[in-house]
């Protein structure tokens, strides 16, 4: 099921559909980066090109987690250690780069 959730994105207030779980995942990411979620929309609105908000933010979230779990493939880090904090900056530079 898809919540709509209104926020404010560079200035402007707007709505996106997501389903609960990319919405958890947001909220993580959040606390994780210590960022705001108004603040972070704004970055990947200014970084998604041609897409919608709310494929952008998905995307966002994909590879976000899939940098974090390449870290243990490579076995830089136990499982059982803290994940490793990315940079939301570094994510939207993989992003926009696909």
């Amino acid at each position: 099921m898809l919540l709509c959730k209104n926020v404010v994105v560079n200035g402007r207030r707007t709505s996106m559909r997501l389903d609960k779980e990319t919405w958890q995942a947001l909220s993580d990411i959040c606390k994780r980066e210590n960022i705001t979620l108004y603040k972070l929309c704004s970055l990947i609105d200014s970084s998604k090109g041609a897409s919608g908000l709310s494929s952008a933010t998905r995307l966002f979230v994909l590879t976000y987690y899939r940098r974090s779990l390449a870290k243990y493939e490579i076995g830089v880090k136990p499982v059982s250690q803290a994940a490793p904090s990315f940079r939301i900056e570094q994510v939207l530079n993989t992003v926009r780069g696909q």
